[in-house]
Order: C-alpha cells, then sequence, then structure tokens
C-alpha cells in the first residue's frame, strides 16, 4: 500500500532526503518549509502522514501540531514529530499537542519508512 506524506521543515537539503527515502519506498511525498505552509497545504486535503520537525522559525512544530489537531479532529492524519530536540520535555509537549509518533533525528532516516509503515498498518487493524 502507498501512503502520502507531508514533510514540514526548513531545512531544506533535510527535507529532500526524507524525500528521496520515502519515495524509494513508494510513498507519495509532498514538503513544505514552514508551519504556515503546512497548515495552507492541509487545508486542500490531508495526507495519511505528516512528518513534523519542532524547530522552525515563526510557527514550531508543536503549534502546528495543535492547530492541525484542532482543525482535524474527526479526520486526523498521523502526525510524526522528527526533531533533533530530544529532552524529554519536547516529547511530553509534542505527544500533549497530539503527535502520534516522536522520534529523534538520531534515528537513521533510511529507518522512517519501516517504521511508520509498520505504525500505519497496525493502527488499521
Amino acid at each position: 500500500m502507498s501512503y502520502s506524506l507531508l514533510i514540514v521543515d526548513d531545512n531544506l537539503s533535510l527535507a529532500n532526503l526524507y524525500q528521496i527515502v520515502f519515495e524509494r519506498e513508494g510513498w507519495q511525498v509532498e514538503r513544505v518549509s514552514s508551519g504556515q505552509e503546512a497548515l495552507d497545504k492541509i487545508s486542500a486535503g490531508l495526507p495519511d502522514v505528516i512528518l513534523l520537525d519542532v524547530m522552525m522559525p515563526n510557527m514550531d512544530g508543536i503549534e502546528v501540531c495543535r492547530r492541525i489537531r484542532s482543525r482535524q479532529p474527526d479526520t486526523p492524519p498521523t502526525i510524526v514529530v522528527y526533531t533533533a530536540n530530544n529532552r524529554p520535555e519536547v516529547r511530553e509537549t509534542s505527544l500533549a499537542a497530539g503527535a502520534n509518533v516522536f522520534f529523534s533525528k538520531n534515528l537513521a532516516v533510511f529507518e522512517l519508512p519501516a517504521r511508520l509503515t509498520a505504525h500505519l498498518q497496525a493502527a488499521e487493524q
């Protein structure tokens, strides 16, 4: 099964890498570089998964997560917070804001598609 993914990261190099890795695994990928762009994009249609960086200018990923959850309570996408800031309070705040999954960027990017596919398949059962 193919899943759709929206990458939200202000680091263009990393976003490009994520896109390549996920597309090689058959995912349909779009990417944006800011929280506001993410909110605009999902108002046109929800992806299966949103890969969300926390540390972004203007609106951080935790606020983006809160806003997505407040707008889409009935048909929520899976929100994955993927950040270099792996302090426990960031994890707790992300999950409290509505993230389904929290991954540290210490996790190899090449593991992400398999882990997320497994998560989505488990949620479907």
